[in-house]
């Protein structure tokens, strides 16, 4: 992949919605199978991170539209992306797949500030 770059829609998905390789990963079990209801204990024990980080992104993603919630008993997430977010995910699993180290860099590279950028055309350099 030398010289080629993330399409600007899984960047665009990660730059919204994703601010940890942990909330990628914890995104992509739950779109793997989405026929299935996880607790958050299971997600746990496939992610390995911490409980509590891992509840959180859970929540953190019905919010946003991704995952549905049924209080149970027992207490389950299930991939239910409302409206265009399923594709935008596809996509991005997509490339994790392929240019897995590429979309690591997105994630964990803040954006470039074109306003920044554009201001930084014009500083004075000395030579």
């Amino acid at each position: 992949m030398a010289g080629e770059t993330l399409p600007t829609s899984v960047q665009r998905f990660l730059s919204r919605y994703i601010r940890s390789l942990e909330q990628l990963e914890v995104l992509l079990l739950l779109r793997n199978s989405p026929n299935r209801s996880w607790t958050p204990a299971e997600v746990y024990e496939v992610v390995r991170s911490s409980r509590a980080s891992v509840e959180e992104r859970l929540e953190s993603f019905v919010r946003l539209g991704f995952l549905r919630k049924d209080d149970g008993p027992p207490l389950t997430f299930r991939y239910a992306p409302k409206e265009n977010l399923g594709a935008a995910a596809d996509e991005t699993a997509n490339a994790y797949q392929k240019w897995r180290v590429r979309v690591i860099e997105a994630i964990f590279t803040p954006p470039v500030d074109s306003a920044q950028r554009f201001a930084d055309a014009f500083k004075v350099r000395k030579e």
